[in-house]
């Protein structure tokens, strides 16, 4: 991975955990939880340059892939298969990238610079206005918006198709990462390192409400699908959901060990997901704040994440430079909130007991395929089971 970053914040961080797992090889750290293979991975690949972000069309067709050589490329959702490949897109490493619900161009940021490409990715022009390296920016889902933040107290909000600075946003004491549209693209939020969290009316330009962010660095903010919830990251190892109709703060989401990078919530809003730079990904029930399950199978920081809008799995980069489907199975669900009752069933049941005396290899194997559809039966009816009284 080629060190070629500023020296900002965002590089340094990026810098300690390439050292840290350099060393953890040195070391031999093979034994740690991170090694263990995660059951829910649906396809992973390692690619030769690191990705740096990844994004979904709206369409769910192609994942919108960015690279620390300044590449980007569109990839098969299902078989990671490159659709289209642009090298040297930009001079540094490709932080966002994004398209507009028509799908008729994409947006990248890398370095300072943003660009629009059309389909095909022919490159079309320049979107000027950021002295510094921008780490985040999105389109508006009627595409008409966009906002980019880079690392200073500003971020600035985009005339889309006239391609203009519509303002630029001040209002944060300290740099302003994080930002993003609401879904009926009538607010923006912003988090920053001065631990603010401000609501802005996307027409007038001016701050609607402030919400009290956690006590260090924001990461990430996001929006929930119906846009009554606000999902934050920071840098103190939680996660935090508020309320924006009643303005407050519904739970604090404690599980990570190291600072939380990225969230994304699910297409119906249930549930939400956060990568960390403790080398996990958990999922959280939204309504209630519970931890729901934990994806330990990452061998460094998680650095994004996107659900895929069917909503049963989610993709995920590392600085590791692998790209990773996960998959929501129901078992998940089943041992988070029916582990005793059906791992007893499956006690209780002979078929899925180990091999018999006089049972030969062809019955036991047998016998094993059986049960493994039965107990695929008996995960979908306590699954059932949790849809049901979820529903409630």
């Amino acid at each position: 991975m080629g060190i070629l970053y500023e020296m900002d914040y965002i590089s340094a961080m990026r810098i300690k955990y390439f050292m840290l797992f350099a060393l953890s090889l040195i070391l031999g750290n093979h034994g740690s939880a991170w090694a263990q293979e995660d059951s829910h991975i649906m396809k992973r690949q390692i690619f030769e340059v690191p990705l740096t972000s990844i994004n979904i069309s709206p369409d769910g067709l192609f994942l919108l892939a960015g690279f620390d050589d300044g590449s980007f490329r569109l990839l098969d959702p299902d078989t990671y298969e490159v659709k289209l490949e642009v090298e040297g897109a930009h001079y540094k490493a490709v932080n966002a990238m994004d398209m507009p619900p028509k799908m008729d161009f994409i947006l990248t940021a890398g370095g300072n610079q943003i660009k629009l490409w059309d389909r095909s990715g022919k490159y079309l022009f320049e979107w000027k206005g950021h002295a510094t390296t921008i780490w985040n920016m999105e389109i508006s889902s009627d595409g008409l918006w966009a906002v980019s933040s880079a690392m200073n107290k500003t971020f600035l909000l985009w005339d889309v198709y006239n391609a203009v600075i519509k303002e630029k946003m001040r209002g944060h004491e300290d740099v302003c990462m994080a930002v993003c549209i609401s879904p009926d693209n009538k607010l923006i939020a912003s988090g920053s390192n001065d631990q603010s969290l401000k609501i802005w009316d996307l027409e007038t330009r001016q701050v609607i409400s402030q919400l009290h962010g956690p006590a260090q660095d924001i990461y990430d903010v996001e929006f929930s699908p119906d846009g009554k919830l606000l999902a934050v990251t920071s840098k103190d190892e939680s996660s935090r959901l508020f309320d924006l109709e009643e303005e407050k703060l519904l739970h604090i989401l404690k599980g990570h060990t190291d600072m939380v990078l990225e969230a994304e919530f699910s297409p119906d809003g249930s549930y939400l997901v956060t990568g960390s730079a403790d080398q996990s990904i958990i999922l959280w029930d939204v309504p209630t704040g519970e931890r729901i399950h934990q994806f330990l199978d990452n061998e460094r920081a998680v650095m994004d994440v996107v659900f895929h809008p069917e909503g049963q799995s989610f993709y995920s980069i590392s600085y590791a430079g692998d790209l990773t489907r996960w998959d929501l199975d129901p078992e998940i669900f089943v041992l988070k909130y029916y582990e005793t009752p059906y791992r007893e069933e499956l006690a209780e049941d002979p078929m899925f007991g180990p091999r018999q005396k006089g049972e030969s290899k062809k019955e036991y194997k047998a016998r094993l395929e059986e049960g493994t559809e039965k107990k695929s039966a008996i995960i979908s009816r306590y699954y059932q089971q949790y849809i049901q009284e979820k529903a409630r």
